[in-house]
């Protein structure tokens, strides 16, 4: 990137933080006689016509009639600069009173700006939501909690039926294995399309699949060993993700221009068009079965979990967390009335509709599983069931970290370093994060 052209970027976003903070100022204690306006940002809110947007929208009508005196002020901020635009408020202390956030380090690391949920939250609401130790302080259940989850978030494979029949497979019977993936790839490429469907322009798709990938070569125990610096960035057992990682791109498996292409929306489009046999996607929110069934057609897509490369008992398993969750600013001068929102979002009849209408699994497990009727939304929820999932690997991570293992990965992609080198600097950054604490 030119100079000039950062110039613009950073003057840019600088005008974000600006109109963002004075479109979405916290209110000041009201009068008497005065409302209490509750300013909420989040980046789902951009689309109020569909999806989570729609959902909120329809849930800030049903709050404010439920609760007359006070206003929802709802504010859609860009997710690409959601964190940023966030610490400009959190250091000018204002802006919004509710915040929506990723489960994991992204909650963790913004504690400062968040105020403990210690007395509003129930042993009611403790028990109906699963998700809290991705909301609280230690990554415990049992911590101090900083924000509500609202969703369930996974990472899975769903791929196309009719390209997979056509490429000479069973697409009742889904490559299950890492070579027969491989070869599905390439029957795939002999027709004109592309294995897989992915961006990594921004570097996520690549943080994804290790993701996904980890519970293959990880014992129980060893994410939280790596966290603590015990077990090396550098260890065979992550070595075999990255070389695995870099073995898809060796084969061309992706589809042209992975490596500038922008993981939302674009990658998504292109397996919905069917250019494209395989995507790996989310169990919520966008990029799921119920955004790919809506455009392609139930009956066309399956869902299937990480083609098995080393055998073990946790080999079918596939992550979870990273979802949303909603946390009251450090600042908001009306707690009570900003967690009953937050508590009326995570509800029950609101679990159900985010189910039935978004087509996304709810943190408040209260819903009939009977409001589940797309096939591969039912062989989620039968997995889920099953606890055939784990934490992410990275969602406990500090957030250098991340940036570090998303860069190197590029890195390795586009044949800039090896495997070896990326593990090595990735260790680097984790060696002196854990330093700094």
């Amino acid at each position: 990137m030119s100079e000039r052209s950062t110039l613009v970027s950073t003057r840019r976003l600088a005008w974000a933080v600006v109109l963002a903070l004075i479109g979405g100022c916290g209110q000041e204690a009201p009068q008497e006689g005065e409302g209490i306006t509750l300013t909420v940002w989040d980046w789902h809110a951009a689309d109020p016509s569909k999806g989570v947007g729609l959902w909120l929208t329809r849930i800030d009508a049903a709050f404010e009639r439920a609760h007359p005196g006070v206003k929802i002020n709802h504010v859609a901020q860009s997710h690409t600069e959601y964190y940023q635009i966030l610490k400009a408020a959190a250091s000018a202390k204002s802006g919004p009173d509710v915040v929506m956030l990723h489960q994991g380090s992204r909650v963790v690391d913004e504690r400062a700006n968040l105020l403990p949920l210690t007395e509003f939250v129930t042993s009611e609401l403790r028990r109906k939501l699963v998700g809290w130790e991705m909301t609280s302080l230690g990554y415990s259940a049992d911590g101090t909690p900083l924000a509500v989850p609202i969703a369930v978030q996974g990472l899975v494979w769903y791929y196309n039926r009719d390209l997979l029949k056509q490429a000479g497979f069973d697409p009742d019977a889904p490559p299950s294995t890492w070579s027969e993936f491989l070869r599905a790839c390439e029957a795939a490429r002999k027709l004109g399309k592309a294995g897989i469907a992915a961006g990594q322009k921004e570097g996520f798709w690549a943080e994804w699949f290790i993701n996904l990938a980890y519970f293959q070569t990880f014992a129980p125990g060893d994410a939280e060993r790596l966290a603590r610096g015990d077990l090396k960035w550098t260890d065979p057992k992550v070595l075999k993700l990255l070389a695995k990682l870099k073995e898809l791109q060796d084969h061309g498996c992706f589809a042209r221009g992975v490596m500038s292409t922008p993981l939302f929306p674009d990658a998504g489009e292109v397996f919905m068009r069917g250019d494209a046999l395989f995507f790996l996607g989310l169990i919520s929110d966008v990029a799921h079965w119920k955004e790919f069934a809506d455009m392609m057609g139930r009956d066309k897509v399956g869902v299937m979990t990480c083609p098995v490369f080393e055998l073990g008992p946790r080999a079918d398993w596939f992550p979870t967390g990273g979802a949303f969750a909603y946390a009251l600013t450090a600042w908001c001068k009306h707690p009570r009335e900003a967690f009953d929102y937050i508590a009326f979002i995570a509800s029950d009849a609101n679990a159900r509709t985010f189910l039935s209408e978004v087509g996304s699994f709810p943190a408040n497990q209260s819903y009939d599983p009977e409001l589940i009727r797309d096939p591969n939304a039912k062989t989620i929820a039968a997995w889920l069931a099953a606890g055939k999932t784990g934490p992410q690997l990275t969602a406990t991570l500090p957030m250098e970290v991340g940036e570090a293992l998303r860069r190197e990965c590029q890195r390795l992609m586009s044949g800039q370093t090896t495997v070896p080198e990326a593990a090595e600097e990735i260790e680097k950054t984790a060696a002196a994060a854990r330093a700094r604490k």
